[in-house]
C-alpha cells in the first residue's frame, strides 16, 4: 500500500483469518477498493460474494465466466435441487442429474444436483450460491 498504489493484487487475504479478523480485512478492502483497483484472487467464494462486483471464473487459463456475482448466481436460480441422502444412495446414483456438489452435514450427504427440470424424488429446489456457479462452470453446465 506504500506509494499510493492505483492497482492492489490480493491472493487468498482472508484465508487463516478467524471470522472478526475477515469481517475487518473485508472492510479495509471494500474501502480500498473505493479509490484502486482491486483484483482478489481466491478460492473462498464467500470472499467474491462480499467483496467484488465484477468476477471472473478462470481454469487452467481459460475464462469460464465473468459478470458480477449477483447475476452468476440468477442465472441458476429455478435450476439447483439439493436433498440430504444416506452414503449407500448416493453411490448407487440412480438418477441423470448432474451434480454439482456434495459434502456430509451430520454424517450424511447433502447433495445438489443441477436440473432445468424438477428432479424425481424427494428434491427440494434451493436458492443458488456461488458455489453452485463455481461447479456448474467448471463442469460446462451452462
Amino acid at each position: 500500500m506504500l506509494g499510493v498504489p492505483q492497482l492492489l493484487i490480493v491472493d487468498e487475504p482472508t484465508a487463516g483469518l478467524d471470522p472478526g479478523e475477515r469481517n475487518r480485512f473485508y472492510n479495509l478492502l471494500a474501502e480500498v477498493g473505493e479509490n484502486i483497483i482491486v483484483i482478489l484472487s481466491t478460492h473462498i467464494v464467500q470472499d467474491v460474494k462480499e467483496l467484488c462486483t465484477h468476477m471472473a471464473i478462470i481454469d487452467r487459463g481459460k475464462l469460464l465466466a465473468s459478470g458480477s456475482p449477483a447475476d452468476a448466481e440468477a442465472a441458476l436460480a429455478g435450476k439447483v435441487w439439493s436433498r440430504t441422502m444416506s452414503k449407500q444412495e448416493l453411490q448407487q446414483r440412480d438418477w441423470s442429474y448432474p451434480i454439482l456438489s456434495t459434502k456430509l452435514v451430520a454424517g450424511l450427504p447433502l447433495v445438489r444436483v443441477y436440473s432445468e427440470v424438477e428432479p424425481v424424488g424427494s428434491w427440494r429446489l434451493v436458492e443458488p450460491d456461488l458455489e453452485d456457479v463455481f461447479f456448474a462452470k467448471l463442469s460446462e453446465l451452462r
